[in-house]
């Protein structure tokens, strides 16, 4: 991924968006919708389209920025989606003098709310056509192929008697105002997609202390007050007015902050990929030559999310300066659960990283190949939050249980809710009934901690949860319907969080083991006589 890039000196304030996801047709799923909180959990058996909802997530935040505050034009510039180029091009957008001496004039009056309306129509008109771009269309198709691995968009498509159209939306809104929409048709003929954005309510103070922004409205200010109109302005001065409506939208939207949104999947079976990750990576270097290609004509494909995760294994360094937070989320990781550290060691400068395990008062590192499948599990976890991870990113975790010991796994509901206390956004699927009684005590924690006006513990990472933050949705197959469907399970403060078949499971064996003991004491009773 390219660098930012810096036009500014300073960063926008954090925007919190709400994301809802709506399917129809999609691959296992019939129907099913969810929100994005900042803990989100799926659950459910397994082919119900847990894998699928996740890695649709992936791929929309990859091309859409991060589901930004506001889809304009930069977001797409700065993914090369609507022209193909290592740098921006100019906005280039014709405007009148009216039109921008209204825009300054409310900018100036002190609290007054500016809208998405009050912009040069040309401006709105660029933003509006941002979500219905073919380029946009084309590079969304791509990653969703890519991701999924398969040959079309088609493939998505819920394999039914009667097959129909998959359709996606998704709708970002922030507390009370809605934001903008998207929405795709995945066919036989390919991809379509449309989208539109509500007359947003800005805080036109906020972004005016911005520095270059202000610096830019005070010049521009100054000639609107020596009476400048479009007839007497020189040319080089109708340029500020358009990069002023630049620079204002690029704040605006949170593409001039200094790093990127990003989002980042950790697959299933990470175990196997960890102790192996560095033979894998050395064949396929020896495939990639020519020769190599022809030995082996038909190559297996990764799906993207798993290409991804070996890219970053492949080319991984610590994030330089380190993050505070992220670095105590993988401290407390390494010593509450892994009772060791997780190292990187590279035979050579430009080598493959080896990752070992050192456990706790041992001077000697572990191979991960020699480790307990549990170290291998939680080892990108550690590498991770030690990398690339920042306040505001997405991370999607499949299976944070797997090859964990129950108490390991109560142990990896604190993390997640640390991360979400960290700003990270997390969305995990599970089949794990210890990881979810865990989540529950947390959210009874954290309300708890609300009635009582404190926090109900002192850590230097909070893992308490508001019961706000948290959606766990369960896909489940309906009896009455073709496909598997999604629902919220609500949380219920003496229940916690039991999905229904976890119930009938748990009752079935207590049936079960309740009429063997009675055959066992009936059967040892008729002995004995």
């Amino acid at each position: 991924m390219g660098s930012p890039d810096k036009r500014t000196t300073s960063n926008p304030p954090a925007r919190k968006t709400n994301v809802r996801f709506e399917v129809k047709n999609f691959g296992p799923i019939e129907s099913g919708a969810i929100d994005l909180r900042p803990l989100t959990v799926f659950v459910g058996p397994s082919n119900t389209g847990k894998t699928y909802f996740a890695v649709l997530i992936y791929a929309l935040h990859r091309i859409l920025n991060g589901f930004p505050w506001l889809p304009w034009h930069y977001s797409l510039y700065r993914r090369r989606l609507l022209f193909k180029s290592e740098k921006p091009p100019k906005m280039d957008i014709p405007v009148q003098d009216k039109e921008f001496q209204s825009l300054l004039e409310k900018l100036d009056a002190d609290g007054m709310e500016l809208k998405l309306s009050d912009f040069p129509k040309s401006v709105r008109d660029v933003i509006t056509m941002s979500l219905k771009h073919p380029e946009l269309q084309n590079d969304i198709e791509e990653e969703i192929i890519r991701c999924f691995d398969i040959d079309s968009v088609s493939g998505l498509t819920r394999l039914s008697e009667n097959p129909n159209k998959t359709n996606v939306s998704m709708a970002v809104s922030e507390e009370d105002q809605n934001l903008w929409q998207f929405h795709m048709n995945l066919s036989e003929s390919g991809l379509s997609a449309d989208g539109e954005v509500e007359d947003i309510v800005l805080s036109p103070k906020v972004w005016m202390d911005t520095k270059p922004i202000r610096t830019m409205f005070l010049r521009l200010r100054s000639m609107i007050d020596r009476g400048l109109d479009s007839t007497r302005s020189r040319p080089t001065d109708w340029p500020l007015f358009e990069r002023f409506v630049e620079e204002l939208l690029y704040i605006i939207t949170g593409a001039g902050r200094v790093r990127r949104i990003r989002t980042h999947y950790l697959p299933a079976a990470r175990s196997g990929i960890m102790q192996s990750h560095r033979v894998i990576a050395s064949s396929l270097v020896a495939r990639s030559t020519r020769a190599g290609l022809e030995r082996f004509p038909e190559l297996p494909t990764f799906s993207g999310v798993m290409a991804d995760f070996m890219q970053r294994l492949i080319l991984y360094r610590e994030s330089k300066p380190a993050n505070r937070s992220m670095n105590a989320l993988a401290d407390q990781l390494e010593r509450e659960t892994l009772d060791g550290k997780i190292r990187t060691k590279r035979p050579s400068p430009g080598g493959y990283p080896e990752f070992v395990y050192r456990p706790r008062n041992i001077k000697q590192d572990i191979r991960l190949a020699h480790a307990s499948s549990m170290v291998s599990e939680l080892a990108p976890v550690v590498l991770f939050l030690r990398g690339d991870i920042g306040r505001g990113d997405t991370l999607i975790i499949e299976e944070p249980e797997a090859h964990l010991h129950p108490a390991a796994q109560t142990q990896m509901a604190a993390t997640l809710a640390r991360m979400v206390r960290a700003g990270i956004r997390v969305v995990v699927t599970t089949h794990s009934d210890w990881l979810l009684k865990e989540i529950g005590n947390l959210m009874r924690e954290g309300a708890l901690g609300e009635q009582i006006g404190q926090p109900s513990k002192e850590e230097e990472l909070p893992s308490s949860l508001h019961p706000s933050e948290v959606g766990i949705w369960l896909f489940r197959k309906d009896e009455h319907a073709s496909g598997s469907t999604v629902e919220e399970i609500p949380f219920d403060r003496s229940e916690g969080i039991e999905p229904q078949d976890y119930e009938e499971v748990a009752e079935e064996l207590y049936n079960r083991s309740a009429d063997l003991q009675n055959k066992l004491e009936e059967t040892a009773g008729g002995a004995g006589q």
